[in-house]
């Protein structure tokens, strides 16, 4: 995989001679995220929704920004957008919890981690174990 910085120069003049495509987007908010340019990244998300509003991973991932800018309503407007749009989407379900848990939702943070572990996503074992136990 390219550099974070690579990737971004690489993806934005992609934008700039004209791409529509709303991978392009999404894949540039994914380095700018990786480079902790939450702004950035969450104009990229929102780019690539409105090319493709039915994208998933550009919910979630624009959700994940949110949290990285503390913007929680908005965190959580978007990632139960992703959870509409997939009700099966345990990566969803798995990053509401965590950030219900951070907002001192326990319960409810224990419910998507849990609804997430039916979903198979292997990684919320050990958040339930470090978060609610």
């Amino acid at each position: 995989m390219k550099k974070p910085t690579c990737l971004l120069s690489t993806l934005s003049t992609a934008i700039e001679i004209g791409s529509g495509d709303p991978q392009v987007y999404y894949e540039r908010g994914l380095a700018r995220f990786e480079l902790q340019d939450y702004e950035g990244s969450i104009e990229d998300f929102t780019k690539a929704i409105e090319i493709d509003p039915n994208n998933k991973w550009s919910y979630l991932y624009s959700g994940i920004a949110k949290m990285g800018n503390a913007d929680y309503p908005g965190a959580i407007a978007d990632i139960n957008r992703a959870i509409e749009l997939n009700p099966t989407f345990s990566a969803a379900y798995y990053s509401r919890g965590l950030l219900k848990i951070e907002l001192g939702q326990i319960a409810n943070g224990h419910l998507d981690l849990k609804k997430a572990s039916e979903l198979s996503n292997t990684r919320v074992f050990e958040g339930i174990d470090i978060n609610c136990n």
